[in-house]
């Protein structure tokens, strides 16, 4: 769905503190193509190491909002936090994420991983999209061991120094592991086991700020979903020269060691819309009957207004 072209705001301007783990994306094209500042917003991105970090920070008022995962805002809510998504972001359809092996292991297949074990990032996302895609492949998560690696980027020496036995990798560094030491891939879990329309991360803020920031966050909603349109048909140059602008992954500068990357990179699925509450509610069980979330929260019970909202 590509949006209508909203009306540019009167409102008073304001600088907002936006939390960010990325890169993501259609935040990054709503600075540079000016649907923020259409509203009158101007964005300071404040990137920080993770979603607890992002909503710790949140909380403690030093972000106005962030853009994080779903997982570190449902356990903040669990926790007694009032914490509310105003706006999803994007969900799990296309992400470049691939279980890389060295083809010397002798790992081929999931079955193969049983007593071994697989660096991931240390999410609490990450964490579920392994065990989810070893049950889907017949194999008791039990049997295998999940590893946090730091910093992620040092993922690939760790599998090709022999400290872990599989990496659980995203791309541009997927391809860059594949070209440097030959691994290869034995499955793409996330696009495997993420039911469609699950908001895997969005935009949130504390409700005391909402409460009191209502028409900004309306206005942030709607300069998203705009951005987000745009995110989702944009030409593969287009999108990637933002992402070198604001970001540090620069495409068109891997493409001499990983020929195609700019064509071939996921840019990610980004939510021009509502949030989907009932596959999100579903997202958020999931990761409770497999241990990654303590407590269940109510989505819909957690939401500000323009989350749900068709039209802003």
């Amino acid at each position: 769905m590509v949006l209508a072209a909203a009306p540019t705001s009167s409102a008073p301007p304001i600088t907002l503190k936006v939390g960010e783990v990325g890169p993501p994306l259609a935040l990054l094209a709503g600075i540079d193509r000016g649907y923020f500042a259409k509203q009158n917003i101007t964005v300071d991105l404040v990137p920080l190491v993770n979603g607890p970090a992002l909503i710790s920070a949140t909380i403690g008022g030093s972000l106005d909002l962030n853009f994080g995962d779903t997982f570190a805002w449902a356990a903040a809510v669990a926790n007694g936090f009032k914490v509310q998504m105003f706006q999803s972001s994007n969900t799990g359809e296309r992400t470049g994420q691939s279980l890389l092996v060295d083809p010397a292991s002798g790992i081929r297949s999931a079955s193969d991983l049983k007593g071994k074990q697989i660096g991931v990032s240390g999410s609490a996302l990450s964490v579920l999209i392994v065990k989810l895609w070893l049950q889907r492949h017949g194999v008791d998560p039990s049997t295998v061991k999940t590893v946090t690696v730091t910093p992620y980027l040092g993922m690939a020496a760790a599998l090709k120094g022999g400290h872990i036995d599989a990496i659980l990798d995203n791309d541009p560094y997927t391809q860059q592991a594949q070209k440097q030491y030959g691994f290869v891939s034995i499955g793409t879990p996330m696009d495997e086991v993420v039911p469609r329309g699950v908001t895997m991360a969005g935009y949130f803020a504390t409700t005391a700020w909402l409460q009191a920031h209502g028409d900004v966050a309306r206005r942030f909603a709607l300069a998203y979903r705009e951005a987000a349109a745009w995110a989702n048909h944009a030409s593969p140059d287009e999108k990637a020269a933002v992402l070198a602008k604001y970001s540090p992954v620069n495409l068109s500068t891997l493409e001499a060691d990983v020929p195609g990357i700019v064509k071939s990179f996921h840019y990610g699925t980004w939510t021009d819309g509502p949030t989907d509450v009932d596959a999100t509610q579903h997202w958020i069980a999931t990761a409770v009957r497999n241990g990654v979330l303590d407590k269940e929260i109510s989505i819909k019970d957690n939401l500000y207004p323009t989350a749900t909202a068709a039209r802003l």
